[in-house]
Order: structure tokens, then sequence, then C-alpha cells
């Protein structure tokens, strides 16, 4: 049972928000698991660790369509990468590293994915020796099997994309502040001033994460006690002005693409998913197990749960909890990072128009499982607790393992058939075009032309910039009269699907447009199946009349 503590009104002690989370940050928990049930306990660790590093090189899709232009684009010439990514919208660190990474151990699918693998592998590791430091061995073994567990750590270890090696990053850059808490000095002041960059380098959601550990800094400066606190929050407050300044030479790529890659479907989020937002961690692009929302709602409760008997929960004899109305010491940093970035987050979406998807929030994946951890210990009983944990990490491991066999992409039906069919000289066309860098991939490099819409491109990277504009420049009349002088007596393999933002029904317009054009034919290949595949694809072949009157007139 819980019950309310009371807490009389008192002025805010500025001095104690800052000072315990680095002297005295060791969680308050009841009797520790330990002896035969702590035996056991370290033998499911060791089991889930084992099943988490093998799912994190395991998955049976091809690469989708971020994956698929992240390669694309670190194929380039480290030189060229920059002026790829001012028309795609990403910084630079990720696709430098996976350059060099594909250098060594070629770009295929596993190889590619690979490098996010080893990132996520490292970050338990690093993530369990930070929070030993801080909050004791317990909290660090049941974080460390959280994470290894988790189906959001292990769908993006399997994705050729920048959130594994974000989350390594915050893992080190946690870390590299608790030792510079320790013992404030210049160099490690500038460990966290190069991590920080270094963060800002690969996911731009960084400035958010830094902004709250800012904050922090500055409190730490001005309000801390004891002469080593306040010196260690202004070395840190200045080693973010360092990574601020390292920033300065991608400044102008970032405002241009600020100013023109955003994405124009784009939902602008409500507030609350600054709360919200971070329950998502279980809901990983369609990758769900047998039992699907009911297994996510009850994580997502339970994770609930616990993140407020992090903050206000204090253990009791039996199974009596009590809330703390003035929080607990141990998490109010960890709460502190994931909800203040959250909302800065969410605050700066609005302001952008830009939008927020769960995987943007990969900056506070790891102080949101340190918070789960911490609130554990408010289960007195140390079985109990040990279930508790037990729950969650099969709950996310069955996700994680649905996630193994998740298709997140139609391109390998859509390129089969393409391949099999299709006559040197037909022409390939994606509508939109996000759906050629996956199918491009996997379709043969023979004699085909390839072109997509909305601006009769190369169909192997996007072009984001002003891509409300480039839509609204062209209409599916005009593209399938474009096609149509193009074919040159040859089919027209189109791969199309709806559902794209502010495409809504263009792509089958484009469909219609084709079909109807004078004397032309077609047939449906492929059809698309969204509860299947992330990204579906129709195949429409049609027909010019060169090909279509030949066909029927055949005996």
């Amino acid at each position: 049972m819980a019950s309310i503590h009371p807490v009389p009104p008192r002025e805010p002690n500025h001095s104690e928000l800052v000072d315990s989370h680095w002297s005295s940050l060791k969680a308050d928990r009841a009797t520790p698991i330990s002896g035969r049930l702590g035996q056991l306990a370290l033998v499911l660790l060791g089991v889930d660790l084992a099943i988490g590093v093998w799912i994190r090189f395991s998955t049976t899709s091809l690469m989708w369509l971020d994956e698929a232009l992240s390669v694309s684009i670190a194929k380039l010439p480290v030189a060229s990468i920059p002026a790829a990514l001012k028309h795609d919208g990403a910084p630079p660190l990720y696709y430098v590293l996976l350059h060099f990474w594909m250098q060594i151990f070629g770009s295929t699918d596993f190889s590619s994915r690979a490098f996010s693998g080893i990132c996520a592998v490292a970050a338990v590791g690093v993530t369990f020796v930070a929070v030993r430091r801080l909050w004791g061995l317990e909290v660090a073994a049941i974080t460390a099997a959280l994470f290894a567990a988790s189906s959001y750590a292990a769908y993006y270890a399997t994705e050729a994309r920048m959130y594994a090696l974000v989350t390594l990053l915050v893992a080190f850059g946690i870390l590299a502040i608790t030792r510079l808490f320790e013992r404030p000095t210049p160099l490690r002041a500038g460990l966290v001033a190069l991590i920080a960059a270094s963060l800002l380098y690969t996911h731009y959601w960084s400035l958010y994460l830094l902004a709250a550990v800012g904050a922090w800094f500055v409190a730490a400066g001005i309000f801390g006690t004891k002469p080593d606190t306040r010196r260690s929050g202004r070395f840190g407050a200045g080693s973010l002005v360092v990574a601020g300044l390292a920033f300065l030479p991608w400044l102008p790529t970032f405002l241009f693409q600020s100013a023109h890659t955003g994405t124009p479907w784009a939902v602008t989020p409500r507030l609350q998913a600054s709360v919200t937002g971070v329950l998502h961690f279980y809901d990983n692009q369609g990758a769900q197990p047998s039992g699907g929302t009911t297994i996510t709602t009850l994580l997502g409760l339970v994770s609930a749960a616990l993140i407020i008997g992090a903050v206000f929960g204090v253990a009791k004899s039996g199974t009596l909890i009590e809330l703390d109305l003035r929080s607990r010491v141990p998490a109010r940093l960890m709460t502190w990072i994931v909800f203040a970035t959250m909302t800065i987050g969410i605050v700066g979406a609005h302001m952008s128009k830009s939008a927020f998807v769960p995987r943007y929030a990969s900056v506070v994946f790891i102080p949101f499982l340190i918070l789960i951890a911490i609130g554990t210990g408010v289960v007195a009983v140390p079985w109990v607790r040990l279930t508790v944990v037990g729950f969650l990490v099969v709950g996310m491991l069955s996700c994680s393992l649905a996630g193994t066999t998740t298709q997140r992409t139609q391109s390998r039906a859509v390129a089969s058939v393409i391949a099999q069919h299709a006559q040197p000289g037909d022409l390939v066309a994606f509508c939109p075009d996000q759906l050629g860098p996956s199918t491009m991939r996997v379709l043969p490099n023979g004699n085909l032309r390839t072109v997509a819409y909305p601006r009769f491109n190369d169909p192997r990277r996007i072009n984001w910039v002003n891509y409300a504009m480039a839509l609204k420049s062209t209409t599916p009349k005009a593209f399938a009269e474009r096609l149509d002088g193009a074919a040159d007596g040859h089919s027209v393999w189109l791969v199309w699907s709806t559902g794209y933002g502010t495409y809504k029904d263009t792509c089958g317009h484009l469909a219609s447009a084709l079909i109807n054009l004078p004397g032309w034919g077609g047939h449906q290949w492929v059809n698309a199946h969204p509860k299947i595949y992330y990204q579906s694809m129709n195949l429409t072949q049609f027909a010019p009349p060169e090909i279509a009157n030949a066909s029927t007139s055949a005996p």
C-alpha cells in the first residue's frame, strides 16, 4: 500500500538540488538482492545480456528508406558528405564514421548495420560502469538488464542510423560528468566538451539535452555549497561553451537545413508529449510481439509507476511505500534531464514547426532506464523487486524478438518481380521518391532507367530542400506525360504507395493518369501490405501503345 507523506511548505534549498547529486547519489534502496536470490539474478542477467547481444545483430528485414539513405550518403567521398547532408537535414559525424567502417567491412545490410550493433553493445557496458559509480551495483545491474532487453535499443541497434551512436555518446557523457564532479580538472572538462560536441555533430536533438544539462551546470556553479561542486558546475558550463564553439563550422549548414529541409508533412507535437513521449520507447515502427499493444501498454504502465516511485517513493517495511512529495535525491538529476530535455525539445519543435518521433528521444533513453532502475528500489521485498524487474525484462525481450522478424520494407518483393520481368531499357518510376533508396539497393544493376516523383531525378537519394515547393511544382498528369515521353516504346514500372503525408492520393492519381494515357495498358504485380511492412509498396507495369497493342494482337 502507499501513503502520502505530508510535507510542510518550505523555501527551496538550491544547494540540496545540486550538491547531493554528486556527494550522495546512492539510491536509498531497501534490502538488496543477495544470497541465492542474488545468484539467480546474476544467472538471469547473463542470459538476458547474451540474448540482447544476439538480437542486436539479428534482423531478417532489408534496409528501409532512412537506412538506405544513410548508406548511400556514407558511400560518398568524405569531402562530399557535407554537401549531400545539406540536402538531407542531418549532422555529419555518424555518416563519416560509417564511411570508414564500410571501407573496412563493406556496405552490405549486415555489415553496415553492424556499426550500430557495436555501438549498442558498448553502450550497455559504459552505462553499467557509469551507473554503478553513481547509484551502486544493484541499480547498475538492473539498468544494464533493461538496456540489454529493450526493444527500442535493439531495434535501432539493427538500423544503419545514428541512434545507437547517440546512446553510446550519452553513456560516455554520464560517465565523464560523473568524473568531473568527483574531481574537477580542465582535462576532465575537456572530455565533457568533446562528448558534447560529438553529440551535436550526431543528432540535433542533442541541443535540447545539452540545454537541460547546461542549466544544471549553471545551478551547480552558482548554488553549490561545496567549492568543488561550484567549480565542477563552472567547468561543466564552460565545456558546453567549448562544444558550441566547435559546432560553429557546421552552423551555416545547420541554419540552411533548418530553413529548407524540414518535413512538409510534420505534425507539430503537443506539449504533453514531453511527458508521454518517453513511454513510446516500446513502440518501434511496427515491431510488436504476440499480444502486441497489450504487452507494450503494460510495460509503459509499469515503467510509469516505477518512475513515479523513483521520484517520490520511499520503501518501507513489508509492502508499504510512502510518497514524499519533495522528491527523492537519487532521482532528481535523471528526472530533470529526461523531462526538461523533452519539454525543451517539444517547445523547439513548435517554434521550428517540425515533428517529433520516438527515435529522437534517444538522447534521454539511458536516463529514462536509470529512473526505472532507481524506481525498483521502492519495492522493499527483494524477491518481489526481482519479479518486477523480470517482468520488464521478459516483456522487453518479447518485443525485441518480434523486431528481428519485423519487415521494414517491401522492396525485396518489388525488386524480384522487376528483375524477372522487366526488359532492358524499361523505365522504373518511384512515387513518392521515398520508395527509391531502399528499392535501388536491391534492384538489379541492369539496363533499366530510374526516376522519382516529384523531381524526375535519381531515386537513390532524396533532395529534401524546399520539398513542399517541389511537390507543388508538378502534378500527376504532368508527370505521367513526362513518363510517356521518356518511355520510348518501353514499359514503365511504377513503384508507388499512398499515405505519405502531403502526398495523400498523389501517387494513386499518378497510376490513374498513366493508365488513362491513350493506348496504354496496365498490370498490377505487387500489392502493398502495410500491416506486414513498415514501408509498403505497390508495383504496377504500364505498357505504352506499342507493347500493349502487340500483346493484345499476339496469337
